[in-house]
């Protein structure tokens, strides 16, 4: 349970579901778990800013089989003051949530972190595509691709705040705190990394989840899984 919300841990369990309700899954993919504090950062955002957002919880809860899984554990440092004290931090990470129908096949991938707005689109597309018969998702694809993706958008409260500017020097560094400055440049970087997956969908939709997972992270998000250093083991300079 996280955030009122129901998730699969068994694949299987979640397609079962899937096909009893006629409902897409989205399949998150993380460094670390769902359950634990210390999961990668996109996945910490998820459960702070998307999931409890209450548009984007109810289609969740309402239109979804959702399910998680690990990739591989999070890189966790430590870092010691010396004094008794010890900072304790995941040091890297990237997340999607993968969209597959009702019986289980990859239909598209929702990469990394995104503003709640951007979010539920991509959500509303999701749901769409899954329902898409298979051999017409290459064209779904190509013609999704062929629209202009939204400019990423200040949420509803930043937006209020702002029409009212003495009030919004006393809210802004509030709205800072729940809403990073970081969303929106995330926003503008993945989605030209759905773009790459949307144009891989419309040549070729003949993905398996695992196949799907493994290119993601290799080639977008340049995370090798396989690699034990996720990329980190970088030579010091001479």
């Amino acid at each position: 349970m996280q955030n009122d919300l129901s998730w699969f841990t068994d694949l299987g369990a979640a397609i079962a579901a899937a096909r009893r309700t006629q409902r897409p899954i989205l399949s998150l993919r993380l460094l670390g778990r769902l359950d634990q504090a210390l999961s990668c950062a996109n996945s910490r955002f998820f459960r702070r800013l998307l999931y409890p957002e209450p548009r984007i919880h109810r289609v969740l809860r309402e239109r979804f089989v959702l399910h998680w899984q690990s990739v591989r554990a999070v890189p966790i440092v430590t870092i010691d003051f010396g004094n008794g004290k010890k900072l304790t931090k995941p040091i890297t990470g990237n997340s999607v949530h993968l969209v597959l129908d009702s019986q289980g096949r990859p239909v598209d991938a929702i990469p990394g972190l995104m503003s709640a707005d951007v979010f539920l689109e991509q959500l509303a597309d999701a749901e769409q595509l899954a329902r898409v018969p298979r051999a017409e998702l290459a064209d779904a694809h190509a013609r999704l691709l062929r629209l202009p993706p939204p400019p990423p958008q200040p949420s509803r409260a930043v937006a209020a705040s702002q029409l009212a500017m003495t009030k919004h020097r006393v809210e802004a560094p509030l709205l800072r705190a729940i809403e990073p400055p970081v969303v929106a440049a995330d926003t503008a970087i993945n989605l030209d990394l759905h773009a790459k997956i949307r144009t891989t969908f419309a040549r070729d939709t003949a993905w398996t989840v695992d196949a799907l997972v493994a290119w993601i992270y290799r080639d977008l998000f340049l995370m090798p899984p396989d690699d034990p250093f996720l990329g980190l083991d970088v030579a010091d300079p001479v």
